[in-house]
Protein backbone atom coordinates (compact mmCIF):
# COMPACT_ATOMS: atom_id res chain seq x y z
CA UNK A 1 0.00 0.00 0.00
CA UNK A 2 1.41 3.10 -0.56
CA UNK A 3 0.60 7.24 1.48
CA UNK A 4 1.58 8.97 -0.98
CA UNK A 5 1.39 9.97 -5.10
CA UNK A 6 3.11 7.13 -7.47
CA UNK A 7 3.31 9.54 -10.36
CA UNK A 8 2.68 12.71 -11.00
CA UNK A 9 0.98 14.55 -14.42
CA UNK A 10 0.11 17.99 -15.82
CA UNK A 11 -2.52 18.02 -18.11
CA UNK A 12 -2.77 20.71 -20.32
CA UNK A 13 -5.86 21.05 -23.12
CA UNK A 14 -4.73 22.31 -26.45
CA UNK A 15 -5.95 22.00 -29.61
CA UNK A 16 -4.92 19.25 -31.71
CA UNK A 17 -2.43 20.98 -33.96
CA UNK A 18 -0.58 22.85 -31.12
CA UNK A 19 -0.71 19.00 -29.60
CA UNK A 20 0.99 17.53 -32.43
CA UNK A 21 4.16 20.22 -32.61
CA UNK A 22 4.84 19.87 -28.92
CA UNK A 23 4.57 15.77 -28.94
CA UNK A 24 6.79 15.89 -32.45
CA UNK A 25 8.79 18.15 -30.39
CA UNK A 26 9.00 16.07 -27.22
CA UNK A 27 13.07 17.24 -26.43
CA UNK A 28 12.86 20.72 -26.75
CA UNK A 29 9.17 20.66 -24.88
CA UNK A 30 11.18 19.41 -22.35
CA UNK A 31 13.99 21.37 -22.38
CA UNK A 32 12.59 24.68 -22.64
CA UNK A 33 10.10 23.74 -19.80
CA UNK A 34 12.97 22.80 -17.65
CA UNK A 35 15.11 26.06 -18.50
CA UNK A 36 12.19 28.15 -17.32
CA UNK A 37 11.83 26.59 -14.03
CA UNK A 38 15.70 26.46 -13.42
CA UNK A 39 14.99 30.22 -13.74
CA UNK A 40 12.39 30.17 -11.69
CA UNK A 41 14.49 28.52 -8.90
CA UNK A 42 12.01 25.28 -8.97
CA UNK A 43 13.24 21.79 -8.14
CA UNK A 44 10.26 20.73 -10.29
CA UNK A 45 11.53 18.86 -13.87
CA UNK A 46 9.53 17.85 -16.28
CA UNK A 47 10.38 14.17 -17.36
CA UNK A 48 8.32 13.43 -20.33
CA UNK A 49 5.48 14.90 -22.91
CA UNK A 50 2.91 12.87 -24.55
CA UNK A 51 -0.45 13.25 -25.85
CA UNK A 52 -3.18 12.17 -24.11
CA UNK A 53 -6.63 12.20 -25.46
CA UNK A 54 -6.79 16.19 -26.55
CA UNK A 55 -4.03 17.03 -24.66
CA UNK A 56 -0.49 17.12 -23.41
CA UNK A 57 0.73 15.20 -20.28
CA UNK A 58 3.82 16.30 -18.30
CA UNK A 59 5.57 14.10 -16.26
CA UNK A 60 7.41 15.77 -13.59
CA UNK A 61 8.91 15.03 -10.61
CA UNK A 62 6.95 16.24 -7.85
CA UNK A 63 3.57 17.70 -6.98
CA UNK A 64 3.45 21.29 -8.73
CA UNK A 65 2.67 24.57 -7.16
CA UNK A 66 0.48 27.10 -8.87
CA UNK A 67 3.66 29.41 -9.42
CA UNK A 68 5.31 26.22 -11.37
CA UNK A 69 1.81 25.53 -13.24
CA UNK A 70 2.37 29.11 -14.70
CA UNK A 71 6.08 28.53 -15.82
CA UNK A 72 4.94 25.72 -17.50
CA UNK A 73 2.08 26.99 -19.22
Amino acid sequence: MTHRPTKWQVLIPLDSSTTEIIVANTASAVEFCNKGLVKACSKLRIEFVCKTWNSVSISINSVTLAAELEVIK
